[in-house]
């Protein structure tokens, strides 16, 4: 009789072990709205009885695919298995097969152990746009980056007229048609695939030049990358906000990035009177925004004086830091001539020119400019380089 009642806990307790999924539990992994899904939508989902104690990461099998069973978890839509990125108790983020493109519905189950969860029905879209945030709520400031390589901020905004980088997810099947799982890596930015639909970017409003619009290199296909100009007339700001627009679907409001004037900011930090305002006067005179006081605002460039004794050099140089204000780049303005001395506490100082008085305006704005140039920087994601980001 024990061991009967014992047979009978056993088999309860494995009916109860089932996994379940309720249709609000499949959600986007950008924006986190639910109800429908587009083929290589990046999506989270919760279900439950499902995913193992501890966390396991995307595996990439013999074939240099995103596997789609991980920690005896599988994710299906339409009975074809999605490639997954982790898989925990609870959450498991998959991306949607681009087979069920053109498909109106689709039925998502979650397997764990050898056992399913009953089916969920969601509806197909063409494409479902939704961009990735800093802090993954799918609101507030866009995950992105400045034609620098640096991450859009309001402490450091991307200049109107430049060049920015955003991520997202649900541009829907593209060309050609989107291998499932696989990592996008091409020698030719033309060989990307790009999606069938129509994309358009608005930052306040205001239609973006868009620069590239396809699969994020050395990613895993689903993770949509966006290469486009900042209006010249788009409002200036911190949280100006930023539309995706794939198709005839829009990514939802409420996501915004930090955009700035055009013209170059120069913070002036010489304690010479006579000094700082012939620089001043001569940047000025040429266009630029200058400033004798760190604000917190971003600067492009600092000229700080080296004619001042090295400790209070570096008090000065700490009091910009703390400030919150951001600068690229050091110009030292020396008190005479640039002696080894002085050009060695330039060297320790880390700068990368150095002025000497009396200043010729040409000299200081020829400098000046070529300091200001652009030199975009590689972004290095900090991400485990042996799986593909997401």
């Amino acid at each position: 009789m024990t061991r009967a009642i014992a047979i009978l806990v056993l088999a309860c307790s494995a009916c109860a072990a089932q996994p379940e999924l309720g249709s609000s539990a499949v959600e986007s992994a950008a924006d986190h709205s639910s109800g429908r899904v587009a083929p290589g939508e990046i999506v989270v989902l919760h279900p439950a009885n499902a995913g193992p104690a501890v966390l396991f990461g995307a595996q990439l099998d013999t074939h240099g695919i995103v596997a789609t069973l991980l920690a005896e978890t599988r994710v299906w839509f339409d009975g074809i298995p999605a490639p997954l990125a982790y898989s925990v108790s609870g959450d498991v983020m998959a991306i949607v097969p681009y087979e069920i493109a053109n498909h109106g519905a689709t039925e998502v189950v979650v397997e764990y152990q050898g056992r399913r969860s009953p089916p969920v029905t969601l509806e197909v879209a063409e494409s479902a746009p939704a961009l990735f945030t800093l802090d993954s709520t799918g609101r507030g400031q866009a995950a992105m980056l400045n034609e620098t390589g640096c991450c859009n901020s309001a402490r450091d905004p991307a200049a109107r007229g430049s060049i920015a980088v955003l991520y997202a997810t649900g541009e829907g099947q593209t060309v050609p048609p989107g291998i499932t799982g696989s990592v996008t890596i091409h020698a030719r930015i033309a060989d990307y695939p790009v999606p069938q639909l129509p994309v358009r970017v608005t930052v306040g409003g205001q239609p973006a030049e868009i620069v590239y619009a396809g699969d994020a290199p050395n990613a895993v296909a689903g993770l949509f990358q966006v290469n486009f100009r900042v209006p010249a007339n788009a409002p200036i700001g911190d949280a100006v906000p930023l539309v995706l627009s794939i198709g005839g679907a829009s990514s939802p409001g409420g996501v915004t990035m930090a955009v700035r004037s055009q013209v170059k900011r120069i913070l002036v930090a010489d304690p010479d009177p006579i000094a700082r305002n012939r620089l001043k006067q001569i940047l000025t005179g040429a266009g630029y925004e200058v400033s004798t006081e760190p604000k917190g605002e971003p600067f492009d460039l600092a000229i700080v004086s080296l004619a001042v004794p090295e400790q209070e050099r570096q008090d000065t140089i700490r009091a910009l830091r703390s400030s919150g204000a951001r600068f690229s780049i050091i110009a030292i303005a020396t008190a005479a001539v640039a002696g080894p001395a002085t050009l060695r506490a330039a060297d320790l100082f880390g700068a990368q020119a150095v002025f000497t008085k009396p200043m010729a305006s040409q000299a200081v704005l020829q400098r000046v400019r070529e300091l200001l140039q652009a030199r975009p920087t590689p972004y290095v994601d900090g991400l485990d380089t042996d799986h593909p980001i997401w």
